[in-house]
């Protein structure tokens, strides 16, 4: 009898399905970005004076840019990822549009170093895949796993997945280092887990 395949084959290979469930959705749905920031707004109500950390969509990622917009006119600071060094959790530093960014590690806009280092009361995520329990698929890295896991550790954080309604899948398999989202925006709506 063979042995059964490590975690990481199997993760492998949804992560290829899940890739072209999203590219397809993307190609759909181009405007999916404006009907997702209004169900976040919407639903989870991100007070003045809070922050909130988004991502800098890279390929079919769900645009944040609309989400990012009305943020700012609600008073809401905009926060985008860092990678400080590999295999570490990734850090969230304000973003000012008038300062720009600069490509970061895996090619991903972050901002520089100028702009400050900021606490997200809000993380949203990318992923490639959400199951109906609020495990998130990502890209392999474990950069959110680390990165929720710390600031779960050291005080409040609510996780949202940010993605395609499409990305929603039953069943993958998840890994005992795997952190939980607290909910999922899509353009169809917001489903708390």
């Amino acid at each position: 009898m063979l042995p059964p395949l490590p975690l990481v084959h199997w993760k492998k290979a949804f992560r290829e399905r899940a890739k072209a469930g999203r590219r397809d959705a993307a190609a759909r749905q181009p405007n999916a970005g404006n009907f997702a920031a209004s169900h976040f707004m919407m639903r989870l109500e991100p007070g003045e004076g809070s922050a909130v950390a988004l991502y800098h969509p890279k390929g079919d990622e769900l645009d944040t840019a609309p989400l990012a917009e009305a943020l700012s006119k609600a008073g809401v600071a905009v926060l985008l990822p860092v990678v400080e060094k590999k295999n570490a959790p990734l850090s969230f530093r304000l973003f000012e549009v008038d300062k720009g960014l600069e490509e970061g590690p895996y090619g991903i806009m972050q901002p520089g170093e100028s702009c400050p280092v900021m606490r997200p009361d809000i993380v949203v995520t990318p992923l490639l895949a959400v199951r109906p329990d609020g495990s998130r698929l990502g890209m392999g890295g474990g950069y959110y796993d680390r990165t929720l896991e710390a600031l779960r550790g050291s005080g409040e954080v609510v996780a949202i997945g940010y993605g395609y309604s499409a990305q929603m899948m039953d069943r993958f398999p998840v890994g005992p280092t795997d952190q939980k989202l607290d909910g999922f925006v899509s353009e169809q709506g917001f489903v708390r887990y």
